[in-house]
């Protein structure tokens, strides 16, 4: 008698721990997925992983040998303030009205600068009833932080639980980041992991880790650039700084793995746009808008290169869909979930990606609203005030202060590249209001097809096609002038 108690007992017991085990696998299997946006300043797409000549960025190759690299992604705009507002509401500019570059509050600033009552509010900024990224994440008990700079507009719009302004130095990313994990506790989080570099002044970063200069010969020349010595010195510096920024990165990956965090992490790197030369950031052409992009993470496919066309517009959606919470109704971008799983190639009815330009900053002489369309092989822009002239932003032409040489080294290569010349004088002095490139033969974009006989059906096709985005997105103006500012309530 007293053995079959003695057995029934323990049978209880047995019973008692392997539910108590179930459950605790359970829970573990539901807790909620931690979110590490990485998004570098002014990175075009160029990593060794996207064979990038002349440089090594092993942190971010191996995110992408752990995950899926993309090959067509896509900045929605080439300016760094409303590039970051599209990711966190995943609209475009015109939609959700931050158009242009805006004054915002230093990350190291006193929390009121980041209310209603801060002293940096622009004019420009997000409509008040849209719903963003940081906002959604905090409603849902996620611990938000920030790094290197904020740059979003109306700042109350974006809130975070902790910033910190680090810049480029890896080991800084690495205590940061370990910071926020700290503070986090037991809340899932989201990082905003902004790195500064490759942003100018690339003689600060290289002054500071002069260790990741490539040699000035062992790289290669974008052809809309002038392949001179001085040329090869600037951008030097800008490719030694992508392998800053790799090294920062790696910092931050780092830190997940050693904290336990890295299997339970959604992890996406990205540039806010392309690379810090004329003709590319600022600009609606194909080096401004084409960054780099890797997830890895959770039920995301290993070692496999998408050529799917996304845009950072999908960003959010796709956020939200991984930590299976609502997308609102204002985003206009698609889930890459089923991509990131495998179960698709691309995105249902995309046959294009799109993107937009306004104005780098508030002065009127920087406005030139153009609007770009790509499908693939052929990239088509319009631009809507194509015979007025435009000032390039000061970080893409001064040298004292941002450090900037290209510019004078293309001047003074007039006679030695004369296309490269002619393509800076155009940006200044008129564009034509059609321009269509073939991707394939000519990744310069050197040689405009518009008119030609032969590409006037693909001209028409992507004209058409770019109307009706227009239309269907709400881009209803050509002059930035007549743009609302921003809305405070629907």
């Amino acid at each position: 008698m007293k053995t079959n108690l003695y057995f029934a007992l323990l049978s209880i017991l047995v019973l008692i721990v392997s539910c108590k085990e179930k459950s605790l696998k359970e829970s573990e299997i539901k807790k909620p997925l931690n979110v590490v946006l990485i998004l570098t300043d002014d990175q075009g797409a160029h990593l060794s992983a996207l064979g990038t000549k002349g440089i090594v960025t092993p942190n971010v190759d191996m995110l992408a040998k752990n995950g899926m690299l993309f090959t067509n992604s896509f900045a929605v705009v080439p300016s760094c303030s409303p590039s970051r507002s599209s990711i966190m509401t995943g609209m475009y500019p015109h939609a959700n009205g931050h158009w242009r570059n805006t004054i915002t509050p230093k990350l190291s600033d006193v929390d009121k600068e980041f209310t209603k009552a801060s002293s940096t509010i622009d004019e420009v900024g997000i409509h008040e009833y849209i719903q963003t990224l940081p906002e959604l994440l905090q409603e849902n008990g996620y611990f938000t932080a920030i790094t290197q700079k904020f740059h979003m507009s109306p700042p109350w719009k974006f809130p975070y639980s902790a910033r910190n302004a680090v810049q480029n130095s890896p080991e800084e990313f690495k205590k940061v980041i370990s910071s926020f994990i700290r503070d986090a506790g037991d809340r899932p989080f989201f990082f905003q992991a902004n790195i500064a570099p490759p942003h100018r002044n690339l003689d600060r970063h290289m002054k500071d880790f002069p260790n990741f200069l490539p040699d000035k010969d062992s790289i290669e020349v974008p052809k809309y650039l002038a392949d001179t010595p001085a040329m090869r010195e600037d951008l030097a510096k800008y490719y030694g700084s992508v392998q800053l920024a790799d090294a920062c990165a790696g910092s931050i990956i780092n830190v997940l793995k050693e904290s336990g965090m890295l299997e339970n992490t959604l992890i996406i790197f990205t540039g806010d746009q392309g690379e810090p030369y004329h003709r590319a950031k600022a600009s609606p052409y194909y080096a401004g808008l084409h960054v780099p992009f890797v997830a890895s993470g959770p039920k995301i496919e290993k070692g496999k290169i998408s050529k799917a066309l996304i845009s950072h517009i999908d960003i959010m959606p796709t956020i939200l869909d991984y930590l299976e919470m609502d997308i609102p109704g204002t985003v206009q971008g698609k889930s890459l979930k089923p991509i990131f799983s495998g179960s698709a190639d691309s995105i249902p009815n995309r046959k294009y990606v799109y993107g937009e330009h306004n104005s780098h900053g508030p002065p009127r002489s920087e406005h030139y609203p153009s609007r770009a369309i790509f499908d693939g092989r052929f990239y088509y822009i319009q631009n809507l005030l194509y015979q007025k002239t435009y000032e390039l932003p000061a970080d893409l032409v001064v040298e004292k202060g941002w450090g900037n040489r290209s510019y004078q080294a293309t001047l003074d290569a007039k006679e030695t590249h004369p296309i490269q010349y002619r393509l800076l004088k155009e940006l200044e002095s008129g564009r034509p209001s059609e321009e269509l490139y073939d991707m394939q033969n000519d990744p310069g974009q050197l040689v405009n097809l518009t008119g030609k006989k032969e590409y006037i059906e693909k001209q028409e096709e992507l004209k058409n096609a770019l109307s009706k985005w227009r239309t269907k997105t709400g881009d209803l103006v050509d002059d930035p002038l007549h743009i609302k500012t921003r809305q405070l309530e629907n």
